[in-house]
């Protein structure tokens, strides 16, 4: 599809921050983030039932509560300042606004495999944090009169509750209910000041020169039940009953397993492996946390397995879906001891620069993801109707991102890994099973 840009704007804030606001001092987790862009994309179709909006009042109505929007969430409006110990400065410049006309049907976008050369398309961004916009928003308008909303924004300011607080804050003034926006709090600085902390910066994984493919495996609800049913039948003596595995659990679990077995396999040899994901602990510790904190709250949790039994390579469902279990359980059990910020801050540095250790002797299979489930996401409805899909945008770096699948009451998993892997992974029996 041949994608135009139309237009692209600086949208400020309605109201000028405050003097007293213009410096967001970054806190110690921030300190952590790589300074790279992530994102999300959301994909209306056209709403039969509003024939008397057109493309041209609906993308004013978009920037004009964008910047209703950016009053609230100032820091968005600022840049990233790395020198004298790195803050964000909220002096208003903007985030970028694009405009770009698609020429096809959306339905063509949503019903075949992604096409990462495309969706980079629907979703540019800049490639250095430094002085550059901190959130890029492109609305990609189709013949159909589809739309597709594109939103990049840098891991230095937030995590995806962050953003999805914003989003859904957005989405609230474009239907004109301004008054009903979350009233977002920037104090986490305060509790969790920058400290040297010598933790060296995780990297996204790469595959080298190989080509990356992107691909979306659904996990519908009947799905869900099943895999369940198959972890409880099998349980280890430990897991109660009436304490059935999660939905995250079976799925990353049914996923670890197979990608585990695929680099074993690959590599001839009886190999541990690693498992690790984002955990967003704003309810997880007892610190006074205010209210809708925006920034990042999160910590990377991990655990290692033990070697393989002799002349046993492949990893087993009900084995995985143990790790996981162990591995959030022990998580919710360590953080909640936590007393005060400090202790939080060595605690998730002190973990994370662990992890990077291990990771960095090449020795393990690694199976990362990130999970958002239950953030609202399909909520965000700009006043034309709920997205009819939500996805992650496309990364230059292998990625699993588990979304809800508000179609199928299920989960859907957006895969970005390389070509041989991902269709080793689509020929595994049991991903084949449970996936539609």
């Amino acid at each position: 599809m041949k994608v135009e840009v139309q237009w692209k704007k600086l949208v400020k804030p309605s109201m000028p921050t405050p003097n007293n606001r213009q410096k967001w001092k970054l806190t110690s987790l921030d300190q952590l983030q790589m300074p790279i862009y992530i994102g999300v994309m959301f994909s209306y179709r056209d709403n039969a039932e509003n024939p008397g909006v057109d493309i041209s009042q609906r993308l004013l109505q978009m920037e004009e509560s964008l910047s209703e929007t950016l009053t609230l969430f100032y820091p968005m409006a600022g840049r990233y300042i790395e020198d004298d110990g790195c803050f964000i400065d909220c002096n208003d410049l903007g985030v970028e606004f694009v405009h770009a006309k698609v020429g096809g049907q959306i339905d063509k976008l949503l019903h075949r495999d992604p096409d990462i050369d495309l969706l980079q398309r629907l979703s540019k961004y800049p490639t250095d944090v430094a002085g550059n916009p901190l959130v890029v928003i492109q609305a990609n308008t189709f013949e159909c009169g589809g739309l597709v909303i594109s939103m990049r924004f840098t891991h230095k300011i937030g995590d995806m509750y962050t953003m999805a607080m914003f989003i859904n804050s957005w989405a609230t003034a474009c239907r004109g209910n301004a008054d009903a926006m979350v009233h977002p709090s920037f104090e986490l600085s305060s509790l969790f000041p920058v400290k040297e902390l010598a933790v060296p910066i995780l990297s996204p994984r790469r595959i080298g020169n190989q080509e990356l493919i992107m691909s979306r495996l659904r996990f519908n609800a009947d799905a869900l039940s099943k895999l369940k049913a198959l972890a409880r039948d099998n349980a280890k003596d430990s897991m109660a009953n009436d304490s059935q595995p999660s939905r995250l659990e079976v799925v990353s679990a049914l996923l670890g397993r197979a990608f585990v077995n695929i680099c074993r396999n690959k590599h001839g040899e009886q190999r541990t492996f690693l498992v690790c994901m984002p955990v967003n602990l704003r309810e997880k510790i007892n610190l006074a946390i205010p209210t809708n904190s925006c920034g990042n709250l999160f910590a990377i949790v991990w655990t290692r397995s033990g070697q393989p039994t002799a002349g046993k390579i492949e990893l087993e469902f009900n084995g995985m879906v143990n790790v996981m279990r162990d591995m959030i359980a022990d998580a919710k059990t360590k953080y909640a001891t936590v007393v005060d910020g400090d202790e939080l801050c060595s605690m998730v540095g002190n973990s994370l620069a662990e992890f990077v250790k291990i990771l960095a002797r090449g020795e393990d299979c690694l199976f990362g993801f990130s999970s958002w489930c239950r953030l609202g996401l399909y909520e965000n409805d700009f006043g034309w109707g709920r997205p009819v899909l939500v996805s992650n945008t496309p990364s230059n770096f292998v990625s699993i991102f588990l979304i809800d699948d508000e179609e199928s009451g299920g989960i859907d998993a957006w895969i970005t890994v390389g070509k041989d892997e991902m269709i080793l992974l689509k020929q595994d029996p049991e991903i084949l099973k449970f996936t539609s």
